[in-house]
């Protein structure tokens, strides 16, 4: 029997209920409310399901939406290909920064105002959009999320770190709903996010 968990950082359990646990049906859901890291967030959930010899750990964004009704059996096909760490469904390679999206970029979102068209729909890549990322059991054991990158970005360099490590980062052609729009939320939210970028390309001397 395969072995699948989700795990979500939220405010809103409304958006919880609407747009995740339709999709997920019984599976194990851990969610962490109030919390001011998303590093710090994703780590604590790794470290709840340790017991439970995951196939696959899948990380989502409370606004996430999973709609492929194959979801989930393509994740597990990607996450079991040789060498995978992490797996997501658009990314970029070549980066020289936290902006995949200007990078040699793979994958499709559906976000509120259209669909966004990254080229081909699956491949390897070196860092992928956050709002979903699925671990393999070697990443569970061996990765973790650098809780230096507080607040609300740059969490989503675990994919550099994985490519660091000899692994494959991977993007899967898997339909989803990003119930957002592009850009950022607020100054602020930008303001965090170049900080971040900054903390990124030093650390790994891009």
């Amino acid at each position: 029997m395969v072995n699948v968990a989700y795990g979500v950082c939220t405010n809103s359990w409304r958006r919880v209920a609407d747009y995740i646990t339709p999709r997920i049906g019984a599976r194990p859901l851990i969610a962490l409310w109030g919390q001011t890291s998303i590093s710090g967030a994703y780590n604590t959930v790794i470290a709840a399901v340790q017991h439970l010899n995951l196939d696959m750990l899948v990380l989502l964004h409370d606004d996430l939406e999973l709609v492929d009704p194959a979801g989930e059996e393509k994740l597990l096909a990607a996450v079991n290909e040789p060498d995978v760490a992490v797996v997501g469904v658009a990314g970029g390679s070549n980066v020289t920064g936290l902006a995949w999206w200007n990078a040699t970029t793979v994958g499709r979102q559906r976000i509120d105002s259209g669909t966004l068209d990254f080229g081909p729909r699956a491949g390897d890549v070196e860092s992928v959009e956050g709002s979903l990322m699925a671990l393999s059991p070697w990443a569970l054991q061996h990765l973790r999320f650098d809780e230096q990158f507080g607040g609300w970005h740059g969490y989503d360099e675990i994919g550099l770190a994985a490519r660091r490590a000899g692994k494959r980062v991977v993007v899967a052609d898997v339909d989803t709903h990003h119930h957002t729009h592009l850009g950022f939320d607020s100054d602020d939210s930008h303001r965090a996010w170049l900080a971040a970028d900054e903390m990124f390309r030093r650390k790994y001397e891009l």
